[in-house]
Formats: structure tokens, C-alpha cells, sequence
């Protein structure tokens, strides 16, 4: 069985990750023949030094990952494996820093506290529980010594410390969750390194936004961090849902696409295949997964809640808002529109004055 080097290219922290958890999980399936895993600051790279009996029996070890590639598998002999093995002890101060060493990390909370299909049948119920909700959270946050960044219908707000973060989670959740009109309030935890928040706030949380609108599972809390293990606070919780890296890199890359592509109406899943780089079945899979959601429905919910924004913002046709937002036919749109939000989009375009329907409602 020969030794084999593997070189993957991390141009950022999330690629770093990426990485080292998928050592992490095959580590646990090759046990001893994973012999090290280190990160080269200067190369912009982690590397693995694996046995194994070919090349090809490496690469099957990456059929089932989502967005992890390795850019180079190289054999090595003895001399070599101990030639590198000495490097690492050279770089130990680096991997330390990188994985092991405490770093300040900001946590963003993220609420999503409003029902648009809910609001479109029942005005007044929707912002008598929409003012309910978003009270206790905003008492809460400030309880929990969070900073309050936005509170439009999604409340978004920063913590310095985990602890305060999950405790005001837990509290919101069991406040919440005593009412009969709590179904559609859900919550997303993002660690950030502190050094990252201006690149985290402006890239990340618009599309974390997106996600807490097309999420379809029962989850009521979704956790994208490394960094937040299973805290004692969260035992009295069972709709959890843990965004690991990997799939975090998927929906955020699919969201991003998603975002630059609807209003094509040729845009279709096989496109999305290509740019995404897997297959339909894969794709399925882990949008499935993570959303609830088969590919072709969060497509067309991607479309219809953006629709929301052109009805309820601007002066347009509801054919030109049809085809602005990737339908082909102004009747199937419609269609697909009362089935989701419970009316007609030319009944909401006809009241959105007099509905009083929040202008700050946008995905985008």
C-alpha cells in the first residue's frame, strides 16, 4: 500500500474548514492509514498524507462531498512522508493558530418572525402577533447583552459571546412556542471570526435571510457553526437543524445562484447543475436535505416570494411581474401564486395599499 500526498488550495477560512472536516470524516473510515493533516499558510493550502492502494481508490473518497475537490495527489515514498512529517513539526505553531488557538467570534441571530401567506389572509392577526413577537425578542436580545442591528419582519442582531447568543435562542423559542401562532417563526445561529463581520454582514446574511424564507423543515432553529457544540441550554430543544460547512458552502452557493439567474425563464435545473458542478440526482439529494424542498420547488418558491416584492413595491403589469421573475406563462404564474400565498396576485396588486403590507419586506 503506498502513501500519497493531497493538496487542497484554501484561499479563505470557510475553504480551510472545508477541508479539515472532511478529514475529519475520513479519518474515521480509514483510521490508521490517515497518517497527518496540516495546513501551509505560505501555500495557501491543506494537506493530507494518506495510505491507500491508487490513486482512483482516493478519489472515491470524494464522490459523496459536496464542493471539496483535491487540486493534486502525488505518491511519496519513506524518505519523503518523513521529510514532511518534520515539516508539520515546523508548522505546528501555524496549525495551532489556525485550529486549536481561542479567536473572537461574533454571533450573528437571525429571526424570521412573519408569515407572508399567513398575512395575505389575515391582516390584522399577522401584525398583532407579528408587534407580540418581535417585542419579546427585541426585551430579550437586549437581556442577553446582544446588539440589535435590524428589526424589520427578520429581526437580526450580533453577540459576543455563544453563551448569551443560546441563551436568548432557548428563551425566545420557549416564549414563542407556548402560542397557537408560532409556526412560522425560525431562527438561524452563524458564528463569524471578528476580523470577518463586514464581509459576513454584506455577503452572508442576505442569503442566510433567503434561506430562512425557502427552508421548508420542521426545524424551528438552524445552527451554521463550528463553533456552538451541543450547550447544555439546548437540551430543552428538539428542532434543531445543524448546518455543517459543507453544507453551508451548498446552499450558500445555490442561493447566490439562484439569486443571479431567476428572472430567466429559460433558467431551468439543468442549468443549475452546471453551475453548481453535480449531478441532478446529488443536487436533489442535498437541497432536499438541508431546505426540505425538491430543486424545482425551491426555484419556483425562489420566484414567487420575489414576485411579492415586485407587486407590492412597484406599478408593473402582473404579466411584466410574471415574466420578470422567470414565468413563461402569466396564468401558470397565478396559478402557482394562490396555491402558495392563498390569492390571486392581481387580488394582492388591487390591496396592497389599503393591506398596509411592510415595504420592507424583501429578499433581496
Amino acid at each position: 500500500m503506498s502513501v500519497y500526498l493531497i493538496q487542497h488550495i484554501t484561499n479563505n477560512n470557510t475553504a480551510i474548514d472545508l477541508a479539515i472536516t472532511f478529514y475529519s470524516k475520513i479519518q474515521q473510515i480509514l483510521l490508521k492509514k490517515c497518517i497527518n493533516c496540516w495546513i501551509d499558510h505560505k501555500k495557501n493550502s491543506v494537506f493530507f498524507l494518506i495510505k491507500a492502494p491508487n490513486k482512483s481508490s482516493i478519489r472515491k473518497l470524494y464522490y459523496k462531498s459536496i464542493n471539496l475537490r483535491p487540486y493534486k495527489i502525488t505518491p511519496v515514498n519513506n524518505h519523503l512522508v518523513f521529510a514532511f512529517l518534520k515539516s508539520v513539526q515546523q508548522l505546528k505553531a501555524i496549525q495551532s493558530k489556525s485550529l486549536y488557538t481561542p479567536q473572537k467570534h461574533s454571533v450573528f441571530f437571525l429571526a424570521k418572525t412573519f408569515n407572508k401567506k399567513v398575512f395575505l389572509l389575515n391582516k390584522v392577526k399577522t401584525i398583532e402577533s407579528l408587534s407580540f413577537k418581535k417585542a419579546i425578542i427585541q426585551n430579550l436580545i437586549t437581556s442577553y447583552e446582544g446588539h440589535q442591528i435590524e428589526a424589520n419582519e427578520n429581526i437580526i442582531a450580533s453577540f459576543h459571546s455563544i453563551k448569551n447568543a443560546l441563551g436568548c435562542t432557548v428563551s425566545i423559542l420557549d416564549k414563542l412556542n407556548k402560542r397557537t401562532d408560532n409556526s412560522s417563526t425560525k431562527i438561524i445561529l452563524y458564528t463569524s471570526i471578528h476580523n470577518d463581520n463586514k464581509t459576513t454582514f454584506s455577503e452572508i446574511i442576505p442569503k442566510l435571510t433567503e434561506l430562512l424564507y425557502l427552508v421548508k423543515k420542521k426545524e424551528q432553529l438552524i445552527i451554521s457553526s463550528k463553533k456552538i457544540n451541543m450547550h447544555p441550554s439546548l437540551s430543552s430543544l428538539k428542532k434543531i437543524y445543524w448546518l455543517d460547512p459543507e453544507k453551508e458552502s451548498f446552499i450558500l452557493s445555490l442561493i447566490d445562484i439562484l439569486s443571479k439567474n431567476y428572472h430567466k425563464p429559460k433558467f431551468k435545473v439543468s442549468d443549475i447543475c452546471s453551475l453548481m458542478m453535480m449531478s441532478k440526482t446529488k443536487l436533489y439529494r442535498n437541497c432536499k436535505d438541508i431546505t426540505g424542498k425538491s430543486i424545482n420547488q425551491l426555484l419556483k418558491d425562489f420566484r414567487l416570494l420575489k414576485s411579492i416584492d415586485s407587486i407590492t413595491m412597484g406599478s408593473s403589469a402582473i404579466n411584466q411581474i410574471s415574466t420578470d421573475v422567470g414565468f413563461n406563462s402569466s396564468s401558470y404564474f397565478s396559478n402557482c401564486f394562490k396555491k402558495k400565498f392563498g390569492m390571486c396576485p392581481k387580488e394582492l396588486s388591487k390591496q396592497k395599499y389599503s393591506l398596509g403590507f411592510p415595504h420592507n419586506i424583501q429578499l433581496s
